[in-house]
């Protein structure tokens, strides 16, 4: 079987060479709607990866909260009351809302930080441990964010943005060096490794530095939080956390707990969710553009493979009544119509995978992110060139398969 349908794909193969031109046309239709399908999807998984590693630099799942002001009154008290918060209200939240899995206190001042002539003003925030993993901020080799033991003892510690670390301390390794802030010495422990950040509620990480809140409240007498950061055990739970954090601080302070304005909340998974939605209504529109594409070159495909099989009906009907098989002819048109749509397929496959990389070696890369061909793309391609392949050929084939001996022969 296999040398049959060998012997018939060579025979197809020189009747191509009869209409090169149209051949050729064809080709390159299919090739292009595998170009427009692999480099768009490429780009646009670059895009997304970047928008989500941008996006995951201020922190993944987390909620921002501001203590806001009451709209409405409650329990004979009046409306306008503005809710504050203790450091250690915040921290005994998890107890009272289940489904918190991580919180943090935090406080901002611009304050200068000194070593000899250098001399910077960075955002200086007051934060309890759980902030560094909240907030994505990892540590270089050698150093560390803050501790439980930083908390607890009120330690003249800190850690340092890497721009701020480089404006301070230059090409030198900060950790373990000493600054001023305040004109109190403090110890830096460790220094952001560099991240991608496109959002943030104040200054980007990079040009901030972190202390204690206890440490923070000591020295410039904060009492009152200003906001904090939490993160749900699943996100699916979010909406019920949200739900018991308005109950759980309307009972301790007495407000409607349907209020929303007593409390302002920045819940960036909500972003996360238009994103993913966003990319996949992209990639859908993009997949229906391509195949739109590609069936067009299909019925370039069907037709010319009709006109091979109207040429070679005599040449069928002469194979056929010397013994040949009708399914020996079905898969050899078969063949032909895989190997077109195959060759159409490679050729702007590997255009694509050309454009993506020349794309990525350039500049363009910080706005457009990496285009990347992932193996789900390939994969849906080549199904996609597959299923193409199969359609264009499959009618041609069963009609060549078809042909009475008789008839065909008296085309002769």
């Amino acid at each position: 079987r296999l040398m049959h349908a060998w012997g018939e794909l060579l025979e197809g193969l020189r009747a191509l060479r009869g209409d090169l031109r149209r051949v050729i046309t064809t080709v390159l239709g299919v090739a292009w709607g595998t170009f427009a399908v692999v480099g768009l999807g490429a780009f646009s998984t670059g895009l997304e990866e970047s928008m989500a590693t941008r996006a995951a630099g201020m922190g993944q799942g987390i909620v921002i909260v501001w203590p806001g002001q009451t709209t409405k009154p409650w329990q004979g008290v009046p409306e306008g009351r503005a809710i504050r918060l203790t450091a250690e209200e915040v921290r005994r939240l998890p107890a009272s809302v289940p489904g918190i899995a991580e919180i943090s206190p935090e406080n901002s001042v611009y304050a200068r930080l000194r070593r000899g002539g250098q001399a910077f003003l960075p955002e200086l925030t007051g934060v309890d441990p759980a902030y560094g993993a909240l907030r994505n901020l990892p540590a270089q080799p050698g150093g560390r964010f803050l501790s439980e033991l930083d908390l607890r003892e009120r330690r003249r510690v800190v850690f340092l943005g890497d721009r701020v670390a480089q404006q301070l301390f230059g090409t030198a390794d900060p950790v373990g060096q000493t600054l001023m802030l305040a004109d109190t010495p403090f110890t830096v422990i460790g220094v952001m490794q560099p991240k991608q950040q496109d959002s943030d509620y104040g200054s980007h990480d990079t040009a901030r530095a972190f202390i204690p809140w206890s440490t923070f409240a000591q020295i410039f007498g904060s009492r009152a939080v200003e906001n904090f950061v939490l993160r749900a055990e699943d996100p699916a739970q979010l909406p019920g956390v949200i739900d018991g954090l308005y109950s759980s601080l309307a009972r301790s302070h007495r407000f409607d707990p349907s209020d929303r304005f007593s409390l302002s909340l920045w819940d960036t998974t909500e972003a996360d969710q238009v994103r993913r939605q966003a990319f996949s209504a992209m990639d859908l529109l993009t997949l229906l553009a391509g195949t739109f594409t590609m069936l067009v070159g299909a019925i370039g495909v069907g037709n010319l493979m009709f006109l091979v099989v109207r040429r070679r009906t005599a040449e069928f009907g002469l194979r056929m009544a010397l013994g040949a098989r009708p399914a020996w002819i079905l898969r050899g048109v078969l063949l032909e119509a895989l190997l077109l749509v195959g060759f159409g397929g490679v050729l702007g496959f590997f255009a694509a995978a050309g454009v993506a990389m020349l794309v990525g070696a350039t500049p363009l890369v910080e706005d457009l992110g990496q285009p990347r061909i992932s193996t789900e793309l390939a994969l849906g391609v080549s199904l996609l060139l597959l299923v193409v392949g199969l359609a264009a050929g499959w009618f041609p084939a069963r009609r060549a398969a078809r042909l009475q001996p008789a008839a065909a022969l008296a085309e002769v």
